[in-house]
C-alpha cells in the first residue's frame, strides 16, 4: 500500500494546504506524497486553497498579493519548490484556467514526480492535447472505465471500486489512486491501493 497524505499531513498545529503540511508530509516516511488543490486568482497566479472563497473573498476575484498579504496563500511554484521525490498530487478546482501559463510553470519541475487531476474532464483534456509535461488524471465520483481513458492514473471513489476494476486499469497501465477513506481500518482493502488519506495510516 501506498498512502498520500490528503492536503498535506494535517496536525492540531498544521493546517492544511500549508507549505508546513506539505514539510510534515515529505519527512514521514510512510507518506509517498500529498495531494493539494490550486485555484487562479484574478492576476493568474495559481494559488494553494480547497474552497473557491477564503473567508467573505473569493479567490477569483482578488490577486494574489491581497491573498498573500491578508491570507498568506501559498504559491503552486513555492509548494514545487519543495525538494523532494514524492508525488505532488494537484488537484486543478478551477473549471476555466490558464493552461499555456500553467505548462509553462510545470516544464520547470519536469524533475519533479508530478500528478494533475481535475473534477473537470475538460480541463485535463485540454492539458493532455497540449503536452503538459506532468501525468494526468481524473477525479470521478462515478467509475470511469471507458476503453478509450487515455491518461496515465485515475482517481476513484474507494466504496465504488472493486478488485475486478482495478485489475482492468493495471492491465493497461493506468494507476488507481482511492480517495473518500473514512475509516481506514474498515476502508484499506487493496494490498496494492494507493490511497489518499487524511491522516497517517496506524500499521
Amino acid at each position: 500500500m501506498r498512502f498520500i497524505a490528503h492536503r498535506g499531513l494535517r496536525t492540531e498545529t498544521i493546517k492544511e494546504n500549508t507549505i508546513a503540511s506539505f514539510v510534515n508530509a515529505i519527512e514521514n516516511p510512510k507518506i509517498a506524497g500529498f495531494e493539494f488543490d490550486v485555484r487562479k486568482t484574478l492576476d493568474n497566479q495559481f494559488v494553494v486553497h480547497h474552497n473557491a472563497f477564503v473567508k467573505a473573498d473569493l479567490i477569483k476575484r482578488k490577486t494574489y498579493k491581497y491573498l498573500k498579504k491578508k491570507y498568506n496563500l501559498p504559491l503552486l511554484s513555492e509548494v514545487l519548490d519543495l525538494n523532494t521525490e514524492k508525488i505532488f498530487l494537484v488537484e486543478i478546482k478551477d473549471r476555466y484556467f490558464p493552461y499555456r501559463k500553467l505548462i509553462k510553470l510545470l516544464r520547470n519541475y519536469q524533475n519533479k514526480n508530478i500528478y494533475v487531476m481535475s473534477f473537470h474532464n475538460k480541463v485535463i483534456e485540454k492539458l493532455y492535447k497540449k503536452n503538459a509535461p506532468v501525468k494526468l488524471g481524473i477525479l470521478n465520483y462515478i467509475l470511469n472505465s471507458e476503453s478509450d481513458y487515455h491518461y496515465q492514473f485515475i482517481c476513484l471513489l474507494n466504496n465504488l471500486t472493486t478488485p475486478h476494476l482495478i485489475k482492468e486499469y493495471e492491465k493497461r497501465n493506468i494507476e488507481v489512486f482511492l480517495y473518500g477513506v473514512l475509516n481506514e481500518d474498515k476502508d484499506l482493502w487493496y494490498d496494492n491501493g494507493t490511497y489518499i488519506v487524511d491522516e497517517v495510516p496506524k500499521h
